[in-house]
């Protein structure tokens, strides 16, 4: 066993060396011939494997053709089920329809119970304004001061009077829940009433003009298109302490519930106008409307785009006195122009009987713009009523301190 072991290995290694030879003779006629430029690869001997269409004598394609061809018959047989009357594509349409038809009804059945929004059917027109609460809603119907008026939202039994009023102008009422009313004015005292109408659009006026004591009369420059300027005259009242009228401008009163408590004082006390930077203030929204309980309604209201040349050319033109409020302190700043021209709280009393006067609030923080204080005739500032030091109420608000302005300037009219 071990000697046989021994020849098969020694076998093996004669044939090892004689392989190696072979090798190395190759390569080096290899490379000789490459250092002399000849091509030796046809001399060597090419091993390769014949393809079976080769060894069978035939083309490649009748090759495969005769080898697979009961395979492809079977696959296309598979493929192409035999249907010679076409009734199992006739079943296979049915299930189709029938298929379509299922998924149909029950998206259809699944749409009549989807989510609906809130307020579908009640959506909120951006072009229209949604005035809300009693008494708001009955200011805007007697006032007749917007252009036209929708629907009348309700729930609930409905006040008599605007049942009334709807009915002469024409407006849709219409019934509804709570909820939605809740939606359409952001949750806000509503009392069950809501307004659908065209938003106020004041005009706008460019100055004062004269004023006629006998027939209490205010003529104004409005503005009309290509800044065409239209003389206008509206009444205002007459009484006792009471000759001449008085008007309020807003400057930079952003907050719409100061807005709206301006605008109630100015009514209730006997103010005949309010004028508004159309730029700086707060629109004349739902809210302001809310706020005012409906004076926004019945006190004429006005725009001014060039509140400069309005003071300017009011005093000038129509000899009005513009008055000034000092919601703060006046600071070393303001003394360079207002020197000689502070008033009293008593001083205003009976103004009114004299000469027109523009009483001028401004933002409660800031107050009223230098520009506009250079331009004023007089100042005026509600003093401070305790004796310790001023802590974190330093002021007061500004519709609170428009409302005593009112009354001291209309106090002789008003006893």
């Amino acid at each position: 066993m071990r000697r046989a072991t021994m020849l098969s290995y020694s076998s093996f290694e004669r044939k090892f060396v004689k392989m190696s030879l072979i090798y190395g003779a190759i390569r080096g006629f290899t490379s000789c011939a490459r250092r002399s430029g000849v091509k030796v690869d046809r001399n060597i001997p090419q091993l390769t494997r014949k393809k079976a269409w080769e060894r069978a004598g035939e083309d490649k394609e009748a090759w495969f053709k005769r080898k697979y061809a009961h395979v492809h018959a079977k696959q296309k047989q598979q493929q192409e089920p035999r249907d010679p009357f076409g009734k199992r594509k006739a079943h296979e349409l049915r299930l189709k329809e029938n298929q379509r038809r299922m998924e149909q009804e029950r998206t259809t059945h699944v749409h009549k119970f989807e989510k609906k929004n809130a307020t579908q059917g009640l959506r909120p027109n951006p072009l229209m304004e949604y005035v809300y609460g009693t008494n708001s809603v009955l200011a805007a119907l007697q006032g007749n001061k917007r252009e036209y008026y929708s629907r009348l939202l309700h729930y609930g039994q409905l006040d008599p009077r605007l049942q009334k009023l709807a009915k002469s102008r024409n407006v849709e009422l219409v019934e509804t829940d709570k909820h939605r009313l809740n939606l359409m004015t952001n949750y806000a005292v509503h009392n069950n009433i809501i307004l659908e109408t065209k938003p106020l659009q004041p005009p706008e006026i460019s100055h004062l003009q004269m004023v006629n004591p006998e027939s209490g009369t205010i003529q104004y420059s409005e503005l009309a298109f290509e800044d065409e300027k239209i003389t206008q005259e509206m009444p205002y009242g007459v009484k006792n302490g009471k000759n001449f009228p008085l008007g309020i401008y807003l400057d930079e009163v952003v907050d719409p519930h100061n807005i709206g408590a301006i605008m109630r004082s100015a009514y209730f006390l006997g103010a005949d106008f309010i004028v508004m930077s159309r730029k700086n203030c707060a629109p004349l929204s739902a809210a302001v409307s809310k706020t005012s309980s409906g004076a926004i309604e019945l006190l004429p209201i006005f725009y001014v785009d060039k509140p400069l040349s309005f003071f300017s050319e009011s005093q000038q033109g129509g000899g009005w006195t513009f008055v000034t409020a000092g919601l703060t302190d006046f600071t070393q700043k303001d003394k360079k122009f207002n020197s000689g021209k502070i008033l009293e709280l008593n001083d205003l009393e009976g103004l009114c009987e004299q000469v027109p006067v523009v009483l001028v609030v401004g933002n409660e923080g800031s107050g009223v713009r230098t520009n506009l204080k250079m331009r004023s005739d007089f100042f005026v500032e509600i003093p401070f009523g305790r004796d310790d030091e001023k802590g974190p109420v330093d002021s007061l608000n500004v519709s609170v301190a428009t409302a005593l302005l009112i009354n001291y300037l209309l106090k002789g009219s008003n006893m």
